[in-house]
Order: structure tokens, then C-alpha cells, then sequence
């Protein structure tokens, strides 16, 4: 047996709509795309999303490492998202916790030091 695929999955209300989203504040590039399941990649990782979502809020254990935080957290907030925890350092990290427009929350990450 052997694993061909790692990726988080996310509910979204409408596939195509959050699927901009992401393209638009991140940069995601597309991998596959249908009405009910889209995937999308970033450096090797893939999110995919799904359709039933029920736009509430929904913790989940996506993350985003990025170069620019408040220009990532920018990004967010004009493609539609919303920041829900400014950007703080938490010991040599800058974190911020935003939320995708269906309410899926997720972390954006900026290291403030070589690790």
C-alpha cells in the first residue's frame, strides 16, 4: 500500500466561488475542478473542497506559511475572507487566524527568525 495523495479538506457552500477565493487571496493553482469537489495546490500541498457546506463557522487545521502576513492578511480581506485574529507574534513567529468566505478558518504564518 502506499499513499499517492495528502490533502485537507474543507466544506464550502459553493465549490467554484471559494475556489476563487483561494486562487485569488493565496495563489492557489488548480488541480482538478468539478461542481462538487475542487482541488487546489500551493507548493506541494493540496486543499480540496467540497461541496454541502453550510457557511458556519468551522475550525480547521489549515495553515499557510507566507513571506508578507499583512499583506497575505490584505489579500484575504479584499478576495471576500476575513481576519479573525490580527497578526502576533508567538515566539519568533507571526501567526494570524483568518476565515475563508463558507466560515472555514485557517492560519497564516510568517517566521520572524531563521528556524
Amino acid at each position: 500500500m502506499k499513499v499517492t495523495k495528502t490533502y485537507v479538506r474543507l466544506m464550502a457552500v459553493d465549490v467554484a466561488k471559494t475556489a476563487d477565493f483561494y486562487r485569488l487571496a493565496l495563489g492557489l493553482a488548480s488541480r482538478y475542478e468539478s461542481p462538487s469537489w475542487t482541488e487546489l495546490s500551493a507548493d506541494g500541498g493540496i486543499v480540496a473542497l467540497h461541496d454541502g457546506g453550510r457557511r458556519t463557522q468551522t475550525e480547521t487545521p489549515l495553515g499557510f506559511e507566507v513571506d508578507d502576513i499583512a499583506a497575505a492578511c490584505a489579500a484575504v480581506e479584499r478576495a471576500g475572507g476575513e481576519i479573525v485574529e490580527r497578526p502576533a507574534d508567538q515566539y519568533g513567529i507571526v501567526v494570524a487566524r483568518a476565515a475563508d468566505p463558507d466560515g472555514n478558518r485557517f492560519w497564516l504564518a510568517q517566521p520572524t527568525r531563521a528556524s
